[in-house]
């Protein structure tokens, strides 16, 4: 059997359900930020024009609605 004080009872009471509250509050974030994540891999913005607009299709250059330029994902890596 297990020697707890009445002490240690009440710690183990109050500190099980705060770490397991703190853990899904974690998961729950990392989840959200997944999420985001995943949606902002298809909004993309016009170089040219500066349109934002959703593309769900797998193109590596999708077009841009507005002025019709092809547009890279991501984010562009030119210097000037």
């Amino acid at each position: 059997m297990i020697d707890l004080t009445m002490e240690e009872l009440i710690l183990w009471m109050i500190s099980v359900p705060i770490v397991m509250v703190g853990m899904f509050t974690l998961i729950s974030s990392l989840r959200h930020r997944a999420s985001l994540r995943a949606a902002r891999r298809h909004i993309i913005s016009c170089r040219v024009c500066g349109h934002l607009y959703m593309d769900r299709s797998h193109e590596r250059s999708p077009l841009c609605p507005e002025c019709g330029r092809a547009n890279g994902r991501g984010r562009s890596r030119r210097l000037g």
